[in-house]
């Protein structure tokens, strides 16, 4: 079974208001947070404005910052965005479905099991739980991992964060 997740951004003028998109497969915090980070670092180079329209250009299969332009996919209409991930199939002839917006508050009624947060101005990622819930926040620079042992040190935790388990990075779910 597979892990939803939302990854987005928030809305500087309204910060409970988010901008996100679907990612299918692979939802867990030890697998986003990391390829969050490598995303920024490869694909938008460190830029965190960059980082968030890579992510915000479409709805997600899956994010995985290996993936290149020759990457195949299984499934028709799906395609590969070399350094962020494979797509979702479009169902809107090829133009990419719009972005989810939501308030932060009325997340318990979609159907995610973790919501992610970029914050351009911090390069971190606010970790919420299906309900809204503020867990964590990492920063990108802190979750890059020199391999798969590796894991991922929270710039902060909210008093939630101690009845979450907490995977390392590469870890079996």
């Amino acid at each position: 079974m597979s892990t939803h997740c939302f990854v987005g951004t928030t809305d500087v003028a309204n910060p409970r208001l988010v901008y996100a998109r679907f990612v299918l497969l692979d939802g867990y915090p030890s697998v986003v947070v990391p390829a969050i980070a490598a995303i920024w670092v490869g694909h938008a180079r460190r830029d965190t404005h960059a980082l968030s329209t890579a992510i915000l250009a479409a709805d997600w299969e899956y994010l995985d910052p290996a993936i290149t332009a020759a990457t195949e996919s299984g499934f028709a209409g799906q395609r590969p965005v070399p350094g962020v991930g494979m797509t979702l199939a479009s169902t809107t002839d090829g133009a990419p479905e719009p972005v989810t917006v939501f308030p932060l508050s009325h997340a318990r009624h979609l159907d995610v099991e973790w919501i992610y947060l970029i914050d351009p101005l911090t390069a971190e990622v606010a970790v919420h739980t299906d309900d809204g819930q503020h867990l964590a926040r990492y920063r990108l620079a802190g979750c890059l991992p020199p391999s798969l042992d590796a894991t991922c040190t929270p710039a902060s935790r909210s008093p939630a964060a101690g009845h979450a388990p907490h995977q390392p990075a590469g870890a079996l779910r």
